[in-house]
């Protein structure tokens, strides 16, 4: 930061022929103290440009990962949107399709839930969601995690159910609470049980892993709205995105 505005005064004072020194010495090279000098006393006379210079950068920091993030989704492809293995819900025929990365221990997840939720009822023929389960908040998660994939694997029709209930319980999210959650959803806990054994459970988690550090999703949640991601618990940008998408 102090190379960046140094540089940048330096060379705009030096372009416009202005600074501290008499015009006989104009044309004489300047030395770095006395370029460093020019700039600090400009920076004390002017401190607004350090705020400007660093809300400018964030803008760019932020530009440039919204393209990175952009870039892996457009990569992704299939893996991202068709994965036969993962959980949706909505119109197989959906004009949009949603993706979300979650971790059923996230409370920002929770608030996103809602709109979930909501846009499902509102426009359940028209949208189509796809859901990674994403557990990044540590062995409950994970755990929870697993239960889901089980009861999508076994008893798909009570898989929403059982995800709203768990974005919506109190933590934390011991085994018994899994169980308790999962019944009180019309769960087969023991049929969910024994699901949870199969390996490839696990494998699914780990290929979603494997596909958020390939696109740059660092926390949950995160959703993929169409050729648009929106990170965090962005609830108006996710209606706006969904609005102008669906042309409403």
């Amino acid at each position: 930061m102090r190379h960046f505005l140094a540089g940048a005064f330096a060379l705009a004072l030096m372009a416009c022929g202005q600074g501290a020194r008499p015009a006989s010495a104009q044309d004489e090279t300047w030395s770095r103290e006395e370029i460093e000098q020019v700039v600090r006393e400009y920076i004390l006379e002017n401190p607004e440009l350090i705020e400007e210079a660093l809300i400018e950068l964030q803008r760019r920091a932020r530009e440039r990962e919204q393209q990175a993030l952009f870039e892996g989704v457009a990569a992704a492809g299939a893996e991202l949107f068709q994965d036969p293995r993962d959980p949706v819900a909505g119109a197989e025929d959906a004009r949009l399709t949603i993706v979300e990365f979650f971790d059923y221990k996230c409370p920002y997840c929770r608030v996103t839930n809602d709109w979930v939720e909501t846009t499902l009822a509102e426009h359940g023929d028209e949208v189509r969601f796809v859901f990674k389960e994403f557990p990044v908040l540590g062995p409950e998660s994970e755990q929870a995690a697993l239960a889901a994939l089980a009861v999508w694997n076994t008893q798909p029709d009570a898989y929403l159910p059982f995800h709203n209930a768990l974005m919506q319980a109190s933590r934390p999210l011991p085994d018994s609470r899994i169980d308790d959650i999962a019944a009180e959803a019309g769960v087969d806990v023991e049929a969910m049980r024994a699901a949870m054994e199969d390996d490839a459970l696990q494998a699914h988690i780990e290929d979603v892993y494997g596909l958020a550090r390939r696109i740059g999703i660092s926390g949950t949640p995160f959703f993929v709205v169409g050729d648009e991601v929106i990170a965090g618990a962005d609830v108006s940008g996710l209606e706006r995105a969904l609005n102008e998408r669906l042309g409403e």
